[in-house]
């Protein structure tokens, strides 16, 4: 392993942890909104659209009666007797009596008007008494094109709604009166009546009606929806749990079957793979711890008696470096040895409060020799910090670091090895020197097993390290740069409340 210092946003960097993207919208809300939604969308269309066919029949109805009443009225008025009325003439006998019929035919009917008019929209009887003979109408000028059919084609007709001076709505219908019924046809006035537009009381009605059973309705399809929802995608989430279990290396948990659908067939498919990792995992092990135990045997006996033969030849003899050279290989070896089984045992972490900066401390002063064999500087800034782990594993993670980082600082302009721990109760280590920068292909796998760079090296540190960093629930990254160097930084999650004081152990 290469190391150095940060460098913002410009070096290639991995990390041990990878991150999962969160889903945007889960199976769950999918479902609520794919039912909820539709029903809603279509609820308020069907609400609109009886909204409005009930507006259309009622305003319909109320035009038709009102029609039929101004055609029934104009059946009983004479034109001929008001036709030429004028300003002053309330008191002629044709206008009494045809204000009589009028007024007849309102308390009859219950219309809020009845009145007669000319072409030009002046008044000749009106049932209101405020209203003069000549008194022109302009609220009936929206209407032009409905009496110009009156007085045209002597057919009756309603009016568009308008609104009257005290605020309310009102319709009108409109019919022809004739000069004089069944002797002259000649159409010479129309008569008219209002009647207040009621119907929008009842579209209000009709629109809280719909409201309240729409929002009935919703709530009905959200509670049946969240329930079938809850149903469907709790398998599914105990899938997606079990999957994350499985991918951070927990093999132990079997899959549940909890129903024999296609979700229950994938489970049961999913249980499948990870009996067949969990013996594979075991298989892998026991063959790595057996190939170890094997390799340890020979090479203690190889080690016995490269001792006595170092014991037996002058250290002046040609032959003693041969013999150190032995010994070298064989420290070699034993290391490669004790890397496959600590791999394949992989101890579940015990997990306590470890204070860090301490931890850092004990490494460094045990390191410190070798450092200063190699020509190496350690330099520390350590603040009082802690986190949550396994102190064996975790003094295994710092040893492995340093030592790299050691290992990579052989130039003699570059001799700094500078390791830091940071964040109280949230801890953040770094270790980093001021050598070669690491290629980006190479860290892009320098935490796989069995991967390595190094002519000698079985490529299982990182590895382990990486493993312990993820058992951890921490995130390691490395960040390399040609100018500055690379570092590498565990980033440890906050520490649990009420976590008991990790007890000191031995690496």
């Amino acid at each position: 392993m290469r190391g150095g210092r940060v460098s913002d946003n410009k070096a290639p960097a991995t990390s041990a942890k990878r991150g999962r993207s969160k889903p945007r919208l889960s199976i769950f809300i999918k479902l609520v909104l794919a039912f909820v939604l539709p029903t809603t969308v279509v609820f308020a269309i069907f609400g609109a659209v009886a909204h409005e066919v009930a507006r259309r029949d009622l305003e319909a109805e109320l035009g038709r009666r009102l029609e039929a009443i101004a055609t029934t009225a104009s059946r009983q008025i004479r034109g001929r007797y008001l036709v030429n009325l004028g300003n002053g003439d309330e008191r002629e006998r044709g206008y009494l009596s045809a204000r009589r019929t009028l007024l007849s035919l309102k308390k009859a009917t219950g219309v809020a008007r009845i009145y007669i008019f000319d072409r030009k929209f002046r008044s000749k009887v009106d049932t209101a008494t405020d209203v003069p003979i000549d008194s022109t109408y302009f609220h009936i000028e929206l209407n032009r094109s409905e009496i110009a059919r009156v007085f045209s084609k002597n057919e009756s007709a309603p009016s568009v709604w308008f609104r009257g001076d005290d605020g309310r709505y009102y319709h009108s219908g409109y019919a022809p009166v004739v000069m004089s019924p069944f002797k002259d046809e000649k159409v010479v006035l129309a008569i008219g009546v209002d009647a207040p537009a009621t119907y929008f009381d009842r579209l209000a009605d009709l629109r809280r009606t719909l409201f309240l059973y729409g929002a009935l309705l919703g709530l009905a399809v959200l509670g049946i929806t969240i329930i079938v929802a809850t149903f469907l995608t709790r398998p599914v989430r105990q899938l997606a749990a079990a999957a994350e279990r499985i991918g951070k290396g927990d093999l132990d948990a079997p899959v549940a079957r909890t129903s024999r659908d296609e979700i229950g067939f994938l489970a049961e498919t999913m249980e499948e793979m990870r009996a067949d990792l969990q013996a594979r995992d075991l298989r892998m092990q026991f063959m790595l711890s057996g190939i170890a135990h094997e390799v340890r045997n020979p090479l203690g006996g190889i080690e016995l008696f490269a001792g006595i033969l170092d014991e037996e030849i002058d250290s002046d003899d040609e032959r003693s470096k041969h013999v150190g050279r032995i010994n070298k290989e064989l420290k070699y070896l034993k290391l490669v040895v004790d890397e496959f089984l600590d791999y394949a045992r992989r101890p579940k972490p015990q997990l306590g409060i470890v204070a860090l900066d301490e931890l850092i401390a004990e490494v460094i002063e045990l390191e410190s020799g070798e450092a200063e064999a190699m020509g190496v500087t350690l330099v520390s800034e350590l603040e009082r910090s802690s986190c949550e782990g396994d102190q064996g594993q975790l003094r295994r993670v710092v040893l492995n670091l340093l030592r790299n980082a050691m290992q990579a600082s052989g130039d003699a302009d570059s001799e700094h090895v500078r390791i830091a721990v940071t964040g109280g109760q949230h801890a953040r280590l770094t270790v980093s020197n001021r050598g070669p920068s690491i290629p980006a292909d190479v860290i892009e796998h320098m935490f796989e097993p069995f991967y390595t760079t190094r002519e000698k090296g079985t490529g299982l540190g990182l590895a382990f390290v990486a493993e312990i960093v993820q058992d951890h629930n921490a995130e390691i990254s490395v960040v390399s740069d040609d100018d500055q160097g690379t570092v590498f930084t565990i980033q440890f999650p906050p520490i649990p409340s009420q976590m008991p004081v990790h007890a000191d152990s031995d690496a």
